[in-house]
């Protein structure tokens, strides 16, 4: 017996990170699509990606200013 539990322990040991790995990703998951702040959080990045357009658009035209100036 005691041969049988040396020669297991290697391979257990490198069973465990995956295993680990896998119950940490599911319980990280878990908390993830449980989060009441969930629908905000979306709200807010709309918002954000609303405000990040409305930037590129107006540097667009501050670019093609510029090059109507140079040229």
């Amino acid at each position: 017996m005691p041969q049988f539990i040396t020669s297991i322990i290697p391979y257990a040991f490198i069973l465990i990170c995956p295993l680990m790995m896998l119950f940490m990703m599911k319980g990280m998951h878990g908390k993830h699509s449980e989060s009441s702040s969930n629908h905000e959080a979306n709200e807010f990045h709309q918002a954000e990606i609303e405000e990040l357009k409305s930037q590129n658009k107006k540097m667009s035209r501050e670019l093609e200013d510029l090059k109507r100036h140079i040229y």
